[in-house]
């Protein structure tokens, strides 16, 4: 697990810290070993929904694959689909969504130190390159290169 990690990046923000920490442990155990019962898995998945997604408003589900360090200010109405691949050292504001096109469409990839502004919308099977930043408000549909800032709907380079 990456706990110290993002416990670390999210000091001064308690409601990223909390989520990101249960969404941690619900990754982690969500495939049971051999000497956890499958039952005790469902009822921390079951839990980590009621809490995290129904009361906070955060829906990240528990198998979806984000590397250490993320951030998350002001988490509220941020939607990421379990396919969505996030990197390292990834910042998410209010209101972001990352998803795919129609029911089974591919989902984003997100590289590493990349920053996600408030209200920014990207979708589809989609590349976001290392330590690019898309500002807030922003859709994007189309790959961004690494270290790029895209703005505006839909999203241009700056």
């Amino acid at each position: 697990m990456n706990l110290r990690e993002d416990i670390r990046v999210n000091r001064g923000q308690s409601k990223g810290q909390f989520v990101v920490v249960c969404f941690r442990i619900a990754h982690r155990l969500r495939t049971p070993l051999d000497v956890r019962p499958r039952i005790y898995a469902i009822g921390v998945g079951i839990a980590y929904r009621l809490l995290v997604e129904w009361i906070l408003g955060v829906e990240i589900p528990w198998k979806t694959r984000i590397g250490p360090g993320l951030r998350i200010f002001h988490g509220v109405g941020i939607v990421i689909n379990d396919r969505t691949v996030i990197g390292s050292n990834v910042s998410i504001r209010q209101n972001v969504t990352l998803g795919n096109k129609g029911a089974t469409g591919p989902c984003p990839t997100i590289g590493d130190n990349v920053q996600l502004g408030a209200g920014c919308i990207v979708i589809g099977g989609i590349t976001i390159g290392d330590g690019a930043v898309v500002g807030a408000g922003a859709v994007v549909t189309k790959d961004v290169p690494a270290g790029a800032t895209v703005v505006g709907n839909p999203a241009r380079i700056l």
